[in-house]
């Protein structure tokens, strides 16, 4: 299944990542460049959210 969660903050990211831990293949939207940025090296700044769960799902390529 594909997903599309757009806000990648406290909100929207924690499903993301967990939408991509079930094995879907997911797209995260943010208009906020730095977080993107941020993100796609792997840090993340929500409580919910560990940065080594964070880049487990950018490595799954979901």
């Amino acid at each position: 299944m594909r997903t599309v969660v757009a806000g990648q903050g406290y909100v929207g990211l924690p499903p993301a990542v967990r939408a991509a831990e079930a094995g879907h293949r997911v797209i995260g939207y943010d208009v906020d460049a730095h977080r993107v940025q941020q993100l796609a090296a792997g840090h993340s700044y929500v409580e919910d959210v560990t940065s080594a769960r964070l880049c487990a799902a950018l490595d799954s390529g979901g």
